[in-house]
């Protein structure tokens, strides 16, 4: 048995996110309305019948996956190769402060080109890499097949950019969920960044 239906969790709000900071590699706790949107989540999950739970060790990812596992009562994967783009020396800044502080580099950022590594940080091809080989190992595993992957939206769009010729044009806010499912060989996404829970 393999996995037939993922769910793609964006973490919980954090200041950083209400500050519009790059977050990358730093250790950034949630605020309390992350983990109360954390907590709807969770409950929300509940009709899902999620049977592994994994997640990105960073600390916004791993606080918003360890308040869905009590709720659902399940235990928490932890998959290095699900963490968010490493920023370098971009991280803690706003784009703004990037643009001034790093032209050169925020200029090539921006260009988009696939193998450019943010100085002190990864490529968006570093993350493409290692978050297929997570995608494929997990979808390839025999424990479960509804799965859940909380992590981060960059890490998560550049995943889906290479997996569909198009993406919907919506913004994937905190706590989002975006559900793929498998037909036959075939993958598509059934819901993009919904927010069922927070509804009202």
């Amino acid at each position: 048995m393999s996995a037939k239906k993922v769910l793609f969790i964006r973490h919980g709000q954090t200041d950083f996110n209400l500050e519009h900071r790059l977050q990358g590699a730093l250790p950034v706790p949630l605020n309390e309305c992350g983990r109360s949107q954390s907590r709807a989540l969770a409950y929300h999950l509940k009709t899902d019948s999620i049977e592994v739970l994994y997640t990105s060790p960073r600390s916004r990812a791993l606080e918003t996956a360890q308040i869905i596992a009590a709720v659902l009562g399940q235990e928490v994967c932890e998959d290095e190769r699900l963490a968010e783009i490493a920023f370098g020396d971009f991280e803690g800044h706003t784009f703004a402060e990037v643009e001034s502080l790093f032209p050169l580099a925020y200029r090539k950022w921006e260009s988009g080109y696939r193998p450019y590594r943010v100085p002190g940080g990864e490529s968006r091809l570093d993350v493409q890499r290692r978050m297929q080989a997570a995608w494929d190992d997990i979808t390839g595993a025999t424990n479960g097949e509804t799965v859940a992957i909380v992590g981060h939206s960059s890490a998560m769009m550049i995943l889906f950019a290479s997996m569909f010729v198009r993406l919907p044009d919506k913004a994937m806010k905190n706590t989002s969920i975006t559900t793929l499912e498998r037909f036959e060989d075939t993958w598509r996404i059934s819901a993009f960044a919904e927010l069922p829970h927070l509804a009202g």
